[in-house]
């Protein structure tokens, strides 16, 4: 369960204004898309290990964590596609915006196929192509964006397939159920050895950028400065890059 909001009122605030005083710092509560989960995982992992203190919170798409932290969920940063939060706010509002680097659009195949670019989806012999849902996940609407600009959408018709998420395109492609399909960078640093190929698309749509957004009336609590800066030096920026955010 999340963090109840009245924890957050005046005896939180003086225990904040102690723990400055005494060199401590007051926890954080962290969350993301889902795509990105296993990626704040490893950043929190080590966050702690650093003897910071981190708690977790994941609610599914983006849009939905939106949701749950306008609803009074405790969360304090969000770190995300600052694209896909604009565009999923709701009204929500945030206090900082801190740049953690840029990432691509990766399209990927099936092992027993060869393609050198993009437009060789337009070939029958890739007879199902796969992007995650662009309602709910960062790389469909980048995917989307792409195959509407490059013209490769409307030449592929009724043989792309839209799925939930990232990790549910990478599946069907290792199954080979799906003979390409739009994922993450991390997707392929880390199981690229199961598939047939992949390449960057850096061109096409939006750029992405991800950040860590600060809920706003958080951004002065310490332990949110504390991650923050974390993020920021070099154990932070190792997992970040590990992830495929450069």
């Amino acid at each position: 369960m999340g963090r109840r909001i009245v924890t957050r009122v005046f005896p939180l605030a003086l225990l904040c204004v102690f723990v400055l005083a005494t060199a401590a710092f007051c926890g954080v509560a962290v969350t993301t898309g889902a795509g990105y989960k296993q990626m704040v995982e490893d950043l929190g992992r080590a966050y702690r290990e650093s003897g910071g203190s981190l708690e977790e919170m994941y609610g599914g798409p983006i849009g939905q964590v939106l949701v749950q932290i306008k609803q009074g969920s405790g969360a304090d940063v969000v770190i995300s596609d600052r694209g896909a939060l604009e565009a999923a706010s709701q009204g929500l509002e945030f206090g900082r915006i801190e740049p953690l680097g840029e990432t691509v659009l990766v399209l990927a195949w099936r092992k027993g196929l060869s393609l050198e670019s993009p437009k060789d989806l337009e070939k029958r012999e890739f007879a199902r192509v796969a992007m995650p849902d662009p309602k709910a996940a960062i790389y469909g609407r980048a995917a989307s964006a792409f195959l509407e600009s490059s013209g490769i959408g409307k030449k592929l018709g009724d043989r792309l397939a839209v799925v939930s998420t990232v990790p549910q395109v990478f599946s069907y492609l290792v199954s080979g159920e799906m003979d390409a399909g739009f994922v993450n960078r991390v997707m392929v640093l880390n199981g690229g050895q199961k598939l047939g190929g992949w390449l960057e698309i850096a061109e096409g749509y939006p750029p992405l950028r991800m950040v860590a957004a600060v809920v706003q009336g958080r951004e002065a609590d310490a332990g949110v400065l504390s991650f923050l800066e974390f993020l920021k030096g070099e154990k932070g920026r190792e997992i970040l890059k590990r992830h495929g955010i450069w």
